[in-house]
């Protein structure tokens, strides 16, 4: 006789009743993505409205199909400024404070970049005083519609009640990442540990579940995996510790995967080739070329500061690690005094490191040092966008520390990536582990989108004012 199947056998199963209406995360953004945006068109439709109450301009405008494009560009245009303003994170997200905070700096952000966009636009082609009106608006739209998104998504209705089912070092980290990226969204009501029987764990005090997050465990055992399929089958979803610390910092778990070594990369595709390879390898060349030729005026400036500062060479050539391990000569200017590091010896970058010139440090901060590393992108050994490349010396040592450092060379490096903007420069091998989560998070996720987004994030970091 066979023996019964064990996922469908009597089993103290925790039970829950059925789920409250709780968004998922990525539900969250789609919500508060939409929700910016019709309130943004909104926002546009009043500024026309009162522009017309004072303005002979719309007479010469004629029809509202004239202003479509205006309503087109002014949405974008705030889709990418709530990027750079971090407006989807969920920490910021669900703190009525710090959301409202990032909306108003949204509103300042779009305003100036249509200001901008405004004195290099044919005349007559965009309104000028109506952008006024549109930023008041949506400074009080967006503001009121944010600020009750986060005290519902925290404290009230939207909160999700979570259960841990795990154990050790991965859900150690979990718990951590919770309460620092989403505390108010997420209640954790329990922490199962998966080693010990269901019934010694407490199972039945879990009630209301609205997400099961189940650790980086190498195997669970019958009585789990019944529960879990329970948990299901009663309107709970059922998410791998990895998914949610992805979505959450934006960095792959790389020392906690085990034997799900799967989650590291989409193995079934390959994102760096077909439509979307071409549609990058295009982007590099156009505006790396296009860069080249609107910085090409103050290259020789730049060349001049350098060599009045100091003796040494004006650009550097370092070899650098790239595309599936080859070696390339990476070019930039120099920054750092002459004999920086001993012949043969690659040296971790300090905080506020005292080798860095005076020059250096404005170039470093404008990232004008990373100018000529357009010529690499140009030559096809870099792209835009991509993990930023290390000395070969780093390199070697790395891989012998951090498993899965090579994964980093399967696709191009770039003058700024993922790692870049969220972590910066890495001073240690601990840096260089966050990098590597953060790098195998963009390869994983690699579009032409993100890259755009990355982009867009990289000149918000440099025409902003520095950090006190």
């Amino acid at each position: 006789m066979p023996s019964p199947n064990p996922l469908t056998k009597s089993l103290p199963i925790p039970t829950s009743r059925a789920p409250r209406f709780s968004l998922q995360r990525s539900q969250v953004r789609w919500t508060l993505v939409l929700g910016d945006l019709v309130l943004v068109n909104v926002a546009a439709l009043g500024a026309l409205w009162l522009g017309i109450q004072r303005s002979s301009w719309w007479l010469a405008v004629g029809s509202w199909d004239s202003f479509s494009a205006w309503f087109l560009f002014l949405s974008l245009l705030w889709f990418l400024c709530a990027q750079v303003f971090d407006a989807y994170d969920l920490r910021v997200a669900s703190s009525p404070r710090r959301v409202i905070g990032a909306t108003l700096g949204v509103v300042l952000g779009t305003l100036a970049v249509y200001l901008v966009v405004y004195f290099f636009a044919a005349p007559q082609s965009l309104p000028r005083h109506l952008i006024i009106f549109f930023a008041l608006i949506a400074a009080v739209l967006l503001s009121a519609w944010r600020g009750m998104f986060a005290l519902a998504l925290g404290s009230g209705p939207l909160a999700r009640r979570v259960a841990i089912v795990g154990g050790g070092a991965s859900t150690a980290l979990l718990l951590q990442v919770l309460r620092e990226h989403a505390s108010a969204y997420y209640r954790v009501v329990a922490v199962f540990d998966a080693t010990a029987r269901l019934a010694e764990s407490e199972g039945n005090s879990a009630r209301g579940l609205d997400e099961v997050i189940v650790g980086a465990q190498d195997d669970l055992n019958d009585e789990w995996l019944a529960a879990l399929v329970a948990w299901r089958e009663q309107g709970v979803q059922i998410v791998h510790m990895a998914a949610v610390y992805e979505e959450l910092t934006g960095r792959v778990p790389v020392e906690h995967v085990g034997k799900n070594w799967s989650v590291l990369l989409p193995w079934e595709q390959d994102s760096t080739r077909g439509l979307n390879g071409i549609l990058k390898r295009a982007l590099d060349i156009v505006l790396a070329g296009g860069a080249l030729m609107v910085t090409g005026l103050c290259l020789p400036f730049i060349a001049l500061a350098i060599r009045l500062n100091g003796r040494g060479a004006i650009l550097l050539r370092q070899p650098r690690v790239g595309l599936n391990g080859r070696v390339f000569t990476l070019y930039k200017f120099r920054t750092m005094i002459p004999e920086a590091e001993p012949p043969g010896v690659a040296l971790w970058a300090a905080e506020n490191d005292p080798r860095v010139t005076r020059v250096g440090k404005f170039l470093r901060r404008f990232k004008l040092d990373e100018v000529p590393q357009f010529w690499n992108v140009l030559r096809g050994e870099m792209s835009l966008v991509g993990p930023r490349p290390e000395r070969p010396e780093l390199v070697e040592n790395l891989q012998r520390e951090i498993p899965f450092y090579r994964l980093r060379h399967v696709v191009r490096p770039g003058v700024t990536g993922w790692a870049a903007i969220r972590f910066g420069y890495g001073r240690s091998v601990n840096d260089a582990l966050v990098k590597l989560q953060y790098d195998l998070y963009y390869i994983k996720h690699q579009s032409v989108l993100l890259d755009v987004l990355i982009l867009v994030k990289t000149l918000g970091a440099v025409l902003a004012p520095p950090a006190a």
